[in-house]
């Protein structure tokens, strides 16, 4: 029989793993199903239009837009191919190889529409389970992994 690597780490270390997992799906297929049953984007898609609504001028470099939504260049290309056949967002090339992509009006209406049932869900989700002390430490913790990640690249 072949030993299980898996098994050789501490139990501890497995539960940590196996409920920040658990956690971070969950919450993220319940917020995906809220956002498609709603307003028939996903959470993906949502997320990338609060990005560039939080940008001064509603629009973001396509790297740029990447990075924000924790997402390659080539799956944030695809993602925003879908918002704008959806026409919620449009694309500008600056460059041969520079793209900015600005949230249109219609972008614009669906965050609006949508923000407010989705600040619930992630209320219900997120921030009701944890006291205001668990979420300092959830941010702190989140960061030191990101961190962690952004050194590793």
């Amino acid at each position: 029989m072949e030993s299980n690597p898996w098994l050789a780490i501490p139990e501890a270390d497995r539960a940590a793993w196996t409920a920040f997992r658990k956690a971070a799906v969950g919450i993220l297929a319940e917020l995906d199903a809220a956002l498609e049953a709603e307003g028939g984007i996903g959470y993906s898609e949502f997320d990338a239009l609060i990005q560039l609504s939080c940008a001064s001028d509603g629009s973001l470099r396509m790297a740029d837009l990447a990075r924000g939504i924790s997402r390659s260049p080539s799956a944030a290309t695809r993602l925003v191919g879908r918002l704008e056949r959806l026409g919620l967002v449009r694309r500008t090339s600056i460059s041969r190889t520079e793209v900015r992509v600005e949230l249109t009006d219609q972008g614009r209406g669906s965050i609006e529409r949508l923000a407010p049932s989705h600040l619930v869900e992630v209320r219900r989700l997120f921030w009701a389970p944890l006291n205001a002390r668990d979420r300092r430490q959830m941010g702190v913790l989140a960061s030191i992994l990101l961190d962690h990640l952004r050194a590793e690249r």
